[in-house]
């Protein structure tokens, strides 16, 4: 086995989190080692330039770790329909869709609101500058003044154009007295800290140009231009924890090489997502989960989802993939039945006539044979999806564990998720149901397909495009894993800023909520570096 020299900060994972607390520690002056199991995707990887794109997006190019099947990924033995989990520098930046909404004040006091949730340690307050920073790095679009949500900053680049999809909902929402707003994109609008303008291209999962804010391109370099080493190929096997209770290094796989290298660090920061964080905490001898939270707490978000057709042409193949967002029932109002609420993501529609025909994300597909082409006529260009996300409720038996039997290829076991909705989460996904089928006929839709991704055997099988809450941050060590800084209270120097530590998972995309938490943890460990990389946990308990 080989050791190298003891760097300050070792970060496992170059994802969205990892790229941040990179960045900002390196210009910080410490010396940061950044450990990342997969490589590069360069522009030319991605499907945009290939004619075979819609197949290479449901084969090589599937935001599903077990549909793949790269060598770099790790097999997720899991009851969801869909692992969202892209395993390379930059993360999942380099699939997702990057809608860019904001939590809600609320959604960090719910234990005060109603008591089912915990509320966090920290309040709306406490992030908002780190959500100004982060939009700023990542050069987000939209229009400020939403009167649902908290006084903002005017967004460093314009909205995305109205288009005649965000026309027609418009409509349909105002016929409803229901809000709407544009909706926040991580991504340009115009040029911007090097990086080209959305052209509307239309094919919104990971940006070839960077106008979608991939996190290799813009990050990354930064964090590299201030002297953070990146090591790519580089699969960690554990962390290794010393008798005094810290962290003292990763021991990992040169997959180039095939080495077993162990990695020394002062402090060690976790950022591999919502189930490889849990993964490997509990592949290192149960590490930081003395109190039995480790991979507890799983959540998805509730979602369901409406396919609707209009008679006119909409053009929903083109632009940015949303258009706008509603959080008209985001508050909990328990005259509906349930607690917490919901917002509308309202999105474009595909641009692949193949997946279109074929459905889309629906149950609505074209018939084969006769009436094949009037249907498509009829339908392309005229479909705009709307999907309801919703707040699950916290479930201590939704959780990461590990494989008795499954292993990655280097031997480390594989994940296994278990995710089932509760009672409140079904009544919520219900009433989502119905109001997507009103919003639908508001705008006038000559077919409308719900989807309510229960299997054959009406089983609810969700597709696991976030995955939060697996190592959630709290106010005590007993139910908690990770502290208001983002700090381990069983191994003091062990930090994880992905996002794991969600305490709850309000109605939104996580990705602008876990990146202004992994700035914010980031500023601590630079701030604070000399006495943190000694704290024992006696004084953190203190």
């Amino acid at each position: 086995m080989n050791e190298t020299r003891t760097c300050d900060v070792l970060i496992i994972g170059a994802g969205a989190t990892g790229s941040l607390a990179a960045m900002v520690l390196a210009e910080g002056g410490l010396d940061v080692v950044c450990l990342e199991q997969g490589s590069w995707v360069e522009a030319q990887d991605h499907p945009h330039h290939h004619a075979d794109w819609t197949w290479q997006r449901k084969t090589n190019w599937s935001p599903d770790v077990n549909k793949r099947h790269h060598p770099d990924d790790f097999p997720v033995d899991s009851d969801s329909s869909q692992i969202l989990m892209w395993n390379a520098v930059g993360g999942s930046t380099n699939i997702y869709g990057a809608i860019w909404p904001r939590y809600r004040p609320s959604d960090f006091r719910k234990g005060t609101e109603h008591g089912m949730q915990p509320d966090w340690p920290i309040a709306y307050e406490d992030i908002a500058p780190y959500y100004e920073a982060a939009d700023k790095i990542v050069g987000v679009s939209g229009l400020a003044g939403d009167p649902a949500m908290p006084p903002r900053a005017q967004c460093p680049t314009r909205p995305m154009p109205f288009s005649s999809v965000a026309r027609r909902l418009s409509d349909g929402f105002d016929s409803l007295d229901w809000h709407w707003w544009p909706v926040e994109a991580g991504a340009v609008s115009q040029d911007y800290d090097g990086r080209p303008a959305c052209n509307n291209c239309g094919i919104c999962n990971g940006c070839p140009r960077g106008s979608m804010s991939k996190y290799s391109m813009s990050v990354w370099p930064k964090a590299l231009a201030a002297g953070c080493e990146l090591r790519t190929h580089a699969r960690v096997l554990k962390i290794e924890k010393g008798p005094d209770g810290r962290a003292t290094g990763a021991l990992y796989i040169d997959r180039n090489t095939g080495r077993t290298v162990f990695q020394k660090a002062r402090i060690v920061i976790v950022a591999a997502n919502g189930i490889g964080t849990p993964r490997l905490l509990l592949a290192s001898d149960n590490l930081a989960n003395g109190n039995d939270q480790v991979g507890r707490y799983l959540l998805h978000h509730t979602l369901v989802a409406c396919e609707m057709f209009v008679d006119e042409p909409v053009d929903g193949q083109i632009g940015y993939v949303a258009s706008l967002i509603s959080r008209q029932f985001a508050e909990t109002d328990v005259s509906r039945g349930f607690v917490n609420g919901f917002n509308f993501n309202c999105i474009t529609s595909t641009a692949s006539a193949g997946e279109l025909a074929a459905g889309w994300f629906s149950k609505a597909r074209a018939p084969w044979g006769k009436g094949h082409h009037d249907w498509f006529q009829r339908h392309f260009g005229h479909s705009i999806g709307v999907f309801a996300i919703g707040d699950d409720l916290p479930n201590p038996d939704n959780r990461v564990t590990l494989s008795d039997h499954l292993t990655d290829s280097d031997g480390v076991p594989a994940a296994v998720t278990h995710y089932a909705p509760g009672e409140n989460d079904r009544r919520m996904m219900n009433y989502m149901l119905d109001r997507l089928e009103e919003l639908a006929k508001a705008c006038g839709a000559f077919e409308y397909s719900l989807q309510d991704y229960r299997d054959e055997n009406g089983v609810y099988r969700t597709p696991a495009w976030h995955m939060i809450g697996t190592c959630r941050m709290g106010s005590d060590p007993q139910t908690s894993v990770v502290n208001k800084w983002n700090q381990s209270w069983e191994v003091p120097n062990l930090f994880i800023v992905d996002g794991s530590v969600l305490a709850t998972g309000g109605v939104v995309n996580p990705t602008p909520t876990i990146s202004a938490l992994a700035l914010r943890a980031a500023v601590h460990i630079r701030d604070n570096f000399q006495s943190l990389s000694t704290t024992t946990r006696s004084s953190l308990a203190a």
